[in-house]
């Protein structure tokens, strides 16, 4: 499939609105790991289309929402009594970003307090597989150390001889790898200052799969499973 630039305009907004799916979403998200003027064309609609949101009325969920939310996540908290939505200033804009599994998620990692003495904002967002109710991966900067913090949720291990492998998706150039994502319940990422700088810049990560120890060339060799963006805390 030629990348057009009418062709490339036209998905990346299907890719931002959520009508995108399928195999034909995993090729656009291709793109955007090959190419800087997908990432711009994607981050265009993005801006275009968010600001919809904030035109919209909002609303508070009922408590219930919330208190079902946290017991999905965080069933080991699920005895602990949760706070109210409009206590911690969570609110839904009422565009369609309602009825996305990506909103809930992102809405939960609001809630988290910002760390004292940080001057920049905090990003923090999920990895979602289209068909799954439950996110692969939650993920959040953690505001010390340069460390990016990922909890597995829903994600299954690799296939023999396989590996999960990070990248930070810059603006422009090469993808930069975070290394490989080892097996367990959660794990922290330390960020070089490079990793650092593009994540604040362009907000996206990427997993691939690749040959286990992590891909031989430096650059993602194996299928781009999944491409997400990170929203400010």
């Amino acid at each position: 499939m030629r990348k057009s630039p009418e062709r490339v305009e036209i998905l990346a907004a299907e890719y931002v609105l959520g009508s995108l799916k399928g195999p034909a979403r995993l090729r656009f998200e291709g793109w955007m790991m090959e190419s800087g003027r997908v990432r711009q064309e994607v981050w265009f609609w993005e801006q275009q289309l968010g600001a919809l949101s904030t035109a919209a009325p909002q609303e508070t969920p009922p408590p219930r929402v919330w208190s079902d939310i946290q017991k999905r996540l965080w069933p080991e908290q699920a005895t602990t009594t949760a706070e109210s939505p409009a206590k911690a200033g969570w609110f839904w804009p009422g565009w369609g970003l309602m009825a996305t599994a990506a909103a809930v998620l992102f809405a939960v990692l609001l809630l988290q307090q910002p760390t004292p003495g940080v001057e920049r904002p905090l990003l923090a967002g999920a990895i979602i597989k289209a068909d799954m109710g439950d996110p692969l991966w939650l993920l959040s900067e953690t505001g010390s150390g340069n460390l990016l913090k990922l909890r597995s949720v829903a994600a299954g291990t690799a296939e023999s001889g396989k590996d999960y492998e990070l990248w930070v998706v810059p603006e422009d150039g090469e993808p930069l790898s975070l290394g490989v994502l080892p097996a367990g319940d959660t794990h922290e990422v330390a960020l070089s200052d490079e990793a650092q700088s593009s994540l604040t810049r362009s907000r996206t990560l990427a997993i691939s799969l690749e040959p286990e120890g992590g891909s031989p060339t430096g650059s993602p060799t194996g299928p781009v499973l999944h491409v997400t963006r990170l929203y400010e805390l």
